[in-house]
């Protein structure tokens, strides 16, 4: 495709890529080396420090030169439209639960207690048991050491503030990829999702296709889903050099393995493609990156593998077990592939992003609640959402249905009665009225489940966090070291 143009022709409304590359790198690989320095031994850091920084420097020889792109001008990172887009995704961020600000969704009881851990527990985290902390901890990493140094509150503050850059840093590729620097397209990207609302007037069981889309991702698990979001974009844009992907794909099973598993297709068929446009793939695997990449990836294999969860039931299982079910895949997956189809269908990355998506229905981890397709599914959905913005901005007679679309997926009753039930009086202002305690009129139904959430009144020792009817998060998310684990990491 052509390379992207600003809406605006002057050139402080350009895309610098150079710098946004870095800015995406940075963001992805500063977690990881910090979690290197505090979990693992020095005679282990440090080479494989080394090796990830030569296979980002040095680049690898080209047999053949790629086509040429029409060179993009500098932009200032922050204007207008910028601060206001930024400002938008810390509201997000603050309103979804994110720093304890508000009541927050059930599943914040460990994203809370792994963050205060971290803050308050020396490097390795080891408990009084002799088990260690083994969680996806990537996303806490960065706001955890600034909370080590100032506090618990800066701490909070720090994760509303990384997650919203990471989320701005999405905004930015997005963007790059649809050709068009755009405010509506932060819009576009928050609402995108499968048609959750839509699903459930029908009464459809919603936890058997997890295809949920971003606001439903931000609110549950941001620190899994920002930055897959942000490296399958970044891939799909095409810029993502060569001998960047291997690493900063072992970083993404850093902050989720299920969705580094779910995405392994479309990063292979991405790369695939890359050095068929002009880079040798043997070349390649040579390249300093490659070892770094199996190296770091097998770190963290091995971390992750030595957790006391119960054992996980993975296999396979029929795909279409209710008729319902066909319309949760075409409406959670299918119709916004329907709108890029034209544009895309001749794009080997866009036909892989669909197939992936349809098939990972097949496969399942810990039984009817489809871990794998929940964060699995994550890397297919960014991709496609990448597609659909490129769609939106090329076809304006489109955009009225994609709106349309996005509207009916948003489903803000999920995320609602956890953003407004901080205080005791706006509680009782929002407790349905008696005629409507046992509703049996539509309208009474759907104003009980938007805004009464009882659950949401409860709370247990971790403050404002919501209590989790039968989940602790520990020791779930705890491990026995094994002499294997103690070689790499300082446990």
């Amino acid at each position: 495709m052509s390379s992207p143009a600003a809406d605006d022709p002057r050139p402080e409304r350009a895309f610098n890529v150079t710098a946004l590359k870095w800015n995406t790198c940075a963001w992805l690989l500063l977690p990881v080396l910090v979690f290197m320095a505090g979990w693992m031994h020095w005679y282990a850091a440090i080479p494989l420090a080394a090796l990830m920084a030569a296979g980002l420097g040095l680049a690898p020889q080209r047999r053949k030169e790629p086509p040429e792109r029409e060179p993009l001008p500098a932009f200032p990172l922050f204007n207008r439209s910028s601060f206001l887009v930024l400002a938008a995704f810390i509201a997000l961020m603050a309103l979804s639960g994110w720093g304890e600000w508000v009541n927050q969704h059930p599943d914040h009881t460990v994203r809370n207690a792994c963050l205060r851990e971290l803050v308050a527990s020396p490097w390795p985290v080891v408990f009084p048991d002799g088990d260690v902390l083994i969680y996806n901890t990537g996303f806490w990493m960065v706001p955890a050491l600034a909370g080590k140094v100032a506090g618990m509150g800066v701490a909070r503050a720090f994760v509303v503030l990384w997650g919203a850059w990471g989320l701005f840093l999405v905004w930015l590729w997005l963007c790059v990829f649809s050709g068009r620097r755009s405010l509506l397209l932060a819009l576009l990207m928050v609402m995108f999702g499968s048609l959750l609302n839509f699903q459930c007037w029908l009464g459809l069981d919603l936890f058997r296709l997890h295809y949920f889309g971003t606001a439903e991702q931000i609110m549950c698990s941001a620190n899994a889903s920002i930055p897959v979001m942000l490296f399958f974009i970044f891939l799909a844009s095409g810029r993502m050099p060569l001998h960047w992907m291997p690493l900063l794909f072992a970083a993404t099973a850093f902050y989720s393995p299920l969705a580094a598993l779910g995405g392994l297709p479309l990063a292979a068929c991405q790369w695939a493609r890359q050095c068929k446009d002009g880079l040798s793939p043997w070349h390649s695997l040579l390249h300093p990156s490659f070892p770094a990449a199996v190296m770091l990836g097998a770190c963290f294999l091995l971390y992750y593998a030595a957790v006391n969860a119960p054992s996980s039931r993975m296999g396979m299982r029929p795909f279409y077990s209710h008729p319902g079910d066909f319309l949760l895949a075409g409406t959670s997956f299918l119709l916004y592939a329907l709108f890029c189809w034209r544009d895309f269908r001749r794009n080997p990355l866009f036909i892989c992003t669909v197939a992936t998506g349809l098939l990972l229905p097949f496969f399942y981890v810990n039984g009817d609640v489809n871990d794998l397709l929940c964060k699995g599914s994550v890397p297919a959905m960014a991709c496609l959402l990448a597609f659909l913005a490129s769609t939106w901005t090329r076809h304006p007679r489109l955009r009225i249905w994609i709106w349309l679309l996005l509207a009916l997926g948003l489903a803000p009753r999920f995320n609602v009665p956890y953003y407004c039930c901080s205080s005791s009086a706006l509680q009782a202002f929002l407790t349905p009225s008696a005629s409507c305690t046992e509703p049996s009129s539509f309208p009474c139904r759907e104003w009980r489940r938007l805004t009464y959430a009882p659950q949401a009144r409860h709370q247990d020792e971790w403050g404002r966090t919501m209590h989790h009817p039968g989940h602790r998060w520990y020791p779930y998310y705890s491990g026995t070291p094994r002499p294997w684990l103690r070689f790499i990491y300082r446990f």
